[in-house]
């Protein structure tokens, strides 16, 4: 007699048998998932995952180009880290927090806003920094003073963009209203049928 054996999905890490499970395979080996949510949630977080990594990729290469350096030292990561987290500086301490800051676009908006640039290319110039991490934290601290303005303008944007856009949508219902109410009467006193 042989009895189903019952497997440990990756997402929830509750048992269930084969036939209830989504299997992925591997270089590691075979990861099994629930069909119904599980699969699914793991899907969502998986493709927000591979976005969080292109964001920070392109981040990387507008601070390399604002700095004009070719790579950025291991330790400014963690930096990068608190302020898409959202890490408390001050105040209470140690809270972790995750993704709940500015996102790595907002993030690369700010060090690319005329303003900061311009405020660290002068720092640059003007300051004498030991070393790349030094200066990477100076234009850090440039760029946290002005974030929250600019995080700001990108969503008045994006609100203004979302905005025209039904109106747009608002407008070609309306024309499509307008010309399904217009009808031909017949007048009486016309005499066009007649020629």
């Amino acid at each position: 007699m042989n009895i189903p054996r019952k497997f440990v999905c990756q997402y929830c890490k509750k048992k269930d048998f084969d036939s209830e499970m989504q299997i992925i395979l591997t270089s590691s080996g075979n990861k099994r998932y629930h069909k119904d949510k599980c699969y699914a949630a793991y899907q969502k977080e998986k493709d927000f995952k591979e976005k969080e990594r292109k964001e920070l990729d392109q981040l990387v290469e507008v601070i390399k180009d604002v700095h004009n350096i070719s790579t950025i030292p291991n330790q400014f990561y963690s930096y990068l880290q608190d302020i898409r987290n959202g890490t408390e500086m001050f105040g209470r301490i140690g809270k972790k927090k995750s993704k709940q800051g500015y996102s790595y676009l907002t993030i690369a908006a700010t060090y690319e806003d005329a303003k900061v640039f311009n405020s660290i290319k002068w720092s640059m110039k003007e300051k004498d920094f030991k070393n790349t991490l030094g200066m990477l934290k100076y234009g850090k601290a440039i760029v946290m003073n002005h974030i929250d303005q600019v995080s700001k303008r990108l969503e008045y944007k994006k609100e203004r963009e979302q905005e025209e856009k039904n109106e747009v949508i608002d407008q070609d219902l309306t024309f499509e209203v307008d010309e399904s109410k217009y009808k031909s009467k017949d007048d009486d006193m016309d005499i066009s049928k007649f020629l």
